[in-house]
């Protein structure tokens, strides 16, 4: 009798046993189908796929500022290029030549400086400034620099030039610095700011 208890008791323990054991087999087979599995592709390789063709190429800024479609340049090209808008800008100036002055002042372009103040946008306060107010002489410009932050540069270096405006000295040593930002692969200057130079007696 003892014997057959012990065997009923053995044998009820081991069901026990068999049916939790299921019990966790079947819970890791729902919790497994629960679970997202990763994805074939990451989320940025997703993102690229979502893009159309050839958007994701590094776009280096475009050259000049012409009406023709620009090809892609090396850095030192753009340096090159935004050197010489420079002194197209300033030539501009001296000329009083409204069409170039157009090609590379921006729409909301502002002017910082010790004798007049530009605020941002207003393009024909700028021109009517340039084209008659002032008269530039004669200009030199020195130690130039450009840093090129993607699609934006910053120029910066120092401006000699001899102006008057409405018969007063606008003339002296500035240090200056633009900024330019390339849209629909054209250069066009937003900022300057001139600050004067001081000499020394």
């Amino acid at each position: 009798m003892r014997e057959t208890q012990t065997r009923f008791f053995a044998f009820f323990v081991g069901a026990i046993l068999l049916a939790a054991a299921q019990s966790v087999v079947v819970r890791a087979q729902v919790k497994d189908k629960e679970t997202p599995k990763p994805a074939s592709t990451s989320t940025v390789e997703a993102w690229r796929q979502s893009l159309p063709p050839g958007a994701e190429e590094a776009e280096r800024p475009a050259v000049g500022a012409t009406n023709e479609a620009q090809p892609r340049a090396s850095r030192a090209e753009v340096e090159k290029v935004l050197l010489a808008l420079e002194r197209k800008w300033m030539e501009a100036l001296k000329l009083r030549d409204a069409s170039a002055l157009s090609q590379i002042i921006a729409d909301d372009f502002t002017l910082v400086s010790p004798r007049l103040l530009i605020a941002v946008g207003d393009r024909n306060k700028y021109f009517e400034h340039a084209m008659r107010g002032l008269h530039l002489t004669s200009y030199d410009m020195e130690g130039l620099t450009v840093r090129l932050y993607g699609r934006t540069a910053i120029v910066s270096g120092r401006l000699k030039q001899s102006a008057t405006v409405a018969g007063e000295d606008w003339g002296g040593s500035f240090l200056v610095t633009d900024v330019w930002v390339s849209r629909d692969g054209f250069w066009r200057v937003v900022s300057r700011h001139a600050s004067l130079l001081t000499v020394n007696k």
